[in-house]
């Protein structure tokens, strides 16, 4: 599957969903002291938020949205068609 069939709307949703675990993490990493929530907190709550950021990035630049010239075709064609 390419990534320009994915869709804009479920690479935003991955992405709020990864940040949003990131977050979450975090907070709950801030409530217990204990050192290993330190390593939860810096590395896997951070790189969470990060891959969501990334995967933003990604959906910004390589989902192809249709123009209108595009879809002016393919009604035309479909017109022609029928």
């Amino acid at each position: 599957m390419k990534l320009s069939n994915i869709g804009t709307r479920q690479l935003l949703q991955g992405s709020s969903a990864l940040v949003i675990a990131g977050l979450l993490l975090e907070i709950v990493s801030l409530l217990w002291l204990h050192p290993l929530f330190f390593v939860l907190f810096a590395f896997v709550a951070a790189d969470l938020i990060g891959l969501g950021i990334l995967v933003y990035l990604v959906s910004l630049v390589f989902v192809v949205t249709p123009t209108a010239g595009a879809a002016t075709n393919r009604l035309l064609h479909l017109r022609s068609r029928s």
